[in-house]
């Protein structure tokens, strides 16, 4: 199967098409979202209509007592994580509380725990959330996790042979990440804002083909992948 993962619309209609003619082009089986719509009902609705699996991000949190009530059902009910092809998909990590499944307990958590912040770490900026991350993940049995959040597109690798090795910044740029079979090595992949980019103009997400094990980190307007 091929994944279409994308994150951060922030309330960017016209990503959202670029992103679903995209994926099309690249022959993408399933789209998936990772949050931060925005405030837009329309946009909501688009997603909706097109039934593409949502994870909740900080916005959906926030946000979720100002919705109207229907898309508030709608939305409370998003998981806190998405699978797509054995890989793990949330907005910002993979370590979150067991109490949080869904949006409606993200917004409970905010108001009794205090606080957005620990659900939502930036993974780039943040070291010890993101060695949290891959511990989760090495926990989980999870080779691959892919989030959103950050508004930046890059990828991190950890071979936990021996219990040692880093995290490695993989690349920052638009380009094929070919996935290493060991099961030692973990992977965390930013796949970037579609809507509201901060690593250039063009919005960007990701194409995950579990079969070939081949990540492509796409920018749109930029041409098709062969393959």
């Amino acid at each position: 199967m091929r994944y279409a993962i994308f994150s951060d619309l922030h309330d960017n209609r016209a990503a959202l098409q670029s992103v679903t003619d995209d994926a099309t082009a690249h022959a993408a089986d399933h789209l998936l979202y990772l949050g931060d719509v925005g405030s837009d009902p329309r946009l909501f609705a688009a997603l909706r209509e097109r039934s593409i699996p949502c994870t909740f991000g900080n916005w959906e949190v926030i946000g979720l007592r100002r919705m109207a009530r229907d898309q508030a059902e709608w939305v409370g009910g998003w998981p806190a994580t998405l699978s797509a092809g054995g890989a793990l998909c949330a907005h910002a990590t993979p370590d979150l509380p067991a109490t949080v499944t869904d949006t409606r307990g993200a917004h409970a958590f905010m108001m009794n725990v205090g606080g957005v912040n620990g659900l939502f770490p930036r993974l780039h900026l943040d070291e010890d959330a993101l060695w949290q991350a891959f511990a989760r993940l090495e926990v989980e049995g999870v080779q691959l996790f892919f989030h959103g959040h950050t508004h930046v597109q890059m990828a991190f690798r950890w071979n936990s042979v021996g219990g040692k090795g880093e995290p490695l910044r993989q690349t920052t740029a638009p380009g094929v990440l070919r996935l290493e079979p060991s099961p030692a090595v973990r992977y965390v992949i930013g796949v970037g804002s579609a809507g509201q980019p901060m690593d250039g103009r063009q919005g960007r997400y990701v194409l995950y083909d579990d079969t070939a094990q081949v990540v492509i980190l796409r920018r749109l307007g930029d041409p098709v992948v062969a393959g």
